[in-house]
């Protein structure tokens, strides 16, 4: 019976080192486990961190870009209405320029007429019989 006591007690020596060693390895996963759940934890703070970041400096480049363009709106604009009275300046140079010439050939068509009147009128009946 001694034998058998003791390799009871042999028996329930190795199941509680057995145990103690489960229990060991246990503890240990767990901190292994609460240390990952904590870079996990970092780790998303990190990447919702950088996405904030990047959705500002979007933001931000949306609003110069729009500022850009806006900026580049208004210079448009402006040099096509500076365009567009310039040619019209230079129309209605042209326009006065036509109507002075206009009027110079009208003047020296009067004058032609009042020569041509002036001019005896057998000369022309001579000029055309010939």
């Amino acid at each position: 019976m001694n034998q058998y006591l003791d390799k009871l007690e042999a028996g329930v020596y190795q199941l509680i080192q057995k145990f103690e060693t489960q229990i060991g390895e246990n503890k240990r996963q767990q901190e292994e486990i609460a240390r990952l759940q904590a870079a996990i934890a970092k780790q998303k703070e990190a990447q919702a961190q950088q996405k904030n970041e990047h959705e500002a400096a979007v933001d931000e480049l949306s609003e110069a870009l729009m500022a850009q363009m806006h900026n580049l709106k208004n210079e448009t604009e402006q040099r096509i209405q500076e365009v567009t009275d310039e040619m019209q300046s230079r129309i209605d140079a042209l326009t006065a320029e036509n109507q002075k010439y206009r009027d110079a050939l009208a003047a020296n068509a009067e004058h032609l007429r009042t020569l041509l009147a002036r001019l005896p009128q057998e000369n022309t009946t001579t000029i055309q019989e010939g």
